[in-house]
């Protein structure tokens, strides 16, 4: 039997590929970033500190956590659903 964990780690829940700056909504539980990618927006639960927005992330981070919605100001990101 496989578990949500599972199936979010070898994304068996599928993915959303943006590289414009279209608002993207869904349930994602990660956001890979292809290439050095800046959020003008993110909605994620329980994050908090400074802004985050505006801040140049590079490629090949992995950002974890309950995302709800984002958009890009530029760069590539794979966001990974949460189902």
């Amino acid at each position: 039997m496989t578990n949500n964990i599972d199936k979010q780690s070898f994304g068996r829940g599928g993915a959303v590929f943006e590289s414009g700056t279209t608002a993207i909504t869904g349930d994602f539980c990660a956001i890979q970033v292809i290439a050095e990618a800046t959020f003008s927006a993110i909605t994620w639960a329980g994050l908090s500190g400074d802004t985050f927005t505006g801040n140049a992330i590079p490629a090949g981070t992995v950002l974890f956590g309950p995302i709800s919605a984002f958009t890009l100001s530029g760069g590539k990101v794979l966001a990974y659903n949460a189902v």
